[in-house]
């Protein structure tokens, strides 16, 4: 991860954190005074990050970036402990959608080397881990599990959506 990789890295850790923070963090959608439905583009730093990324990066990446974000939403660690979840299990979810002849050796998540319906599942399996482990860490209880439903079945197609749009938007596949 160095030079120009890692340079892109750090301002794709930038410009996500600015997102996150001072545009997304502004967008609660709810009824009856609380809101269920949020907008989460954390979970993209951890997914666009190159695939030949070693695990142990990736997951003290991930826990650096939540961290930050933990720092603006006052939230104590959730968003640390999802992005380090995610960073963990992000091999998982690489190994489950492999490709049958495999990955490029310099292929990004977002490039142009897989097909756009692999990116769709994957983000919908890296914003959906994300948002179950941040709602499940914020309730705090298993008792409150028809709300962490809720609220995870709302956010993570939103979330999505807002996630494909940003990546479309930063690096399109034209």
């Amino acid at each position: 991860m160095r030079g120009v990789n890692g340079l892109a890295i750090t301002l794709r850790f930038a410009l996500l954190l600015f997102l996150q923070v001072f545009v997304f963090r502004q967008i609660g959608l709810g009824w009856g005074g609380a809101d269920y439905a949020f907008v989460f583009v954390a979970p993209l730093f951890v997914a666009t990050l190159p695939l030949r990324t070693p695990r142990p990066v990736v997951v003290l990446l991930g826990f650096a970036f939540g961290l930050a974000v933990d720092v603006f939403y006052e939230t104590l660690g959730l968003h640390a402990a999802a992005g380090t979840l995610l960073g963990y299990g992000r091999y998982f979810a690489l190994a489950y959608l492999e490709p049958r002849d495999g990955y490029k050796i310099k292929a990004n998540p977002e490039g142009r080397a897989l097909p756009g319906a692999w990116w769709v599942r994957y983000a919908v399996g890296c914003v959906a881990a994300y948002v179950v482990t941040y709602f499940s860490l914020e309730a705090f209880s298993p008792v409150f599990w028809q709300q962490i439903m809720l609220k995870s079945l709302l956010t993570v197609p939103l979330s999505t959506l807002v996630c494909l749009v940003v990546v479309a938007f930063l690096r399109p596949r034209l």
